[in-house]
């Protein structure tokens, strides 16, 4: 019977230790990358950017599409960022996952206002090396490159993470 007993105890155990370490790799995964992706991709007029052109800047990149309605909600905040600190070296890029035109991502930043940067991913290459399976997703590289936030998904309430991330990356 403690035979039994301290192998249902160890089975829990091993369970509870697996269940831990799926959902730290999970977060990790989440959190995003430790280092800036290297990257080169399209703007909505075609002219390829290297995500080597932001060297010793501080970048806040943004995975969207045109049809999400939390991805839009994103926009005022992003633009508003990308205002107060851009003097600063902060550079806000949007990058599109849509599978349309690049007319109608352009026309769909103009109209939602935004005043950034904005790529096209058609094919969602850069999900796995930011490590994202939804949008919006958000990140806030330093100077350096090194990775001080990441946000899956967007609500107001990580405003101020957003904005705090921000201005840490820029001292």
């Amino acid at each position: 019977m403690v035979t039994l007993s301290t192998h249902y105890i160890t089975k829990g155990r091993v369970a509870t230790f697996f269940c831990l370490m799926v959902s730290l790799a999970l977060s990790a995964l989440a959190a995003g990358p430790a280092t800036l992706p290297t990257f080169s991709l399209p703007d909505a007029e075609g002219k390829m950017i290297s995500s080597a052109q932001f060297a010793g800047k501080v970048l806040v990149i943004d995975f969207w599409a045109t049809w999400c309605a939390t991805c839009k909600e994103t926009v005022p905040r992003l633009s508003a960022l990308q205002e107060k600190h851009k003097a600063k070296g902060l550079v806000v890029i949007g990058i599109s996952v849509d599978k349309g035109s690049d007319e109608k991502i352009r026309k769909s930043a103009k109209k939602l206002g935004v005043n950034y940067l904005v790529l096209r991913d058609k094919e969602n290459s850069l999900a796995s090396a930011f490590g994202f399976s939804g949008i919006p997703s958000l990140y806030v590289f330093d100077r350096k490159g090194q990775l001080k936030l990441g946000l899956p998904g967007y609500d107001h309430d990580q405003e101020k993470q957003l904005d705090e991330a921000a201005e840490a990356a820029l001292r």
